[in-house]
């Protein structure tokens, strides 16, 4: 008798995860009108051709100059006729974020950075959001 109560539980227990794993995750299995998205089984996926948005350079923020590493950077500050305070300088240094402060005219700029493709910079961006300055974005630094 002991045996047999075994296996019927064994059953239901397999009938219980084997209806849990075929059921439907609840989605909608229609793409949004206008994207170009793959569908399987109710989870969509990017189609290959799926490139990250990069704004153009027309709208990207730029500095030109030729003391600092060409690159895409968050800005994080911007001061006048005097240089960053040690507050600001030690919260850089508290969250391990590369920075420079680059120089033009009479104008510093507090940047963290470089690197190499604005995606990249836009992952750190929400790091020096939080550590640094909420008002930080990316600039892009040129040679003239």
């Amino acid at each position: 008798m002991k045996k047999s109560y075994l296996n019927r539980k064994n059953l239901a227990l397999l009938l219980s995860v084997g209806l849990l794993l075929g059921c439907e995750t609840g989605t909608n299995n229609k793409a949004p009108a206008g994207n170009d998205y793959k569908i399987d089984s109710g989870i969509i996926s990017q189609n290959k051709s799926y490139k990250p948005h990069t704004p153009k350079d027309s709208q990207m923020n730029k500095i030109y100059t030729s003391s600092g590493t060409p690159g895409y950077y968050i800005q994080v500050g911007y001061f006048g006729e005097h240089r960053p305070n040690t507050d600001i300088i030690n919260r850089l240094k508290f969250s391990d974020l590369p920075y420079e402060i680059i120089k033009k005219s009479k104008k510093s700029y507090l940047l963290v950075g470089p690197y190499t493709s604005y995606n990249k910079a836009r992952e750190i961006k929400g790091s020096a959001k939080e550590y640094v300055s909420e008002d930080a974005f990316i600039v892009k630094v040129l040679r003239p």
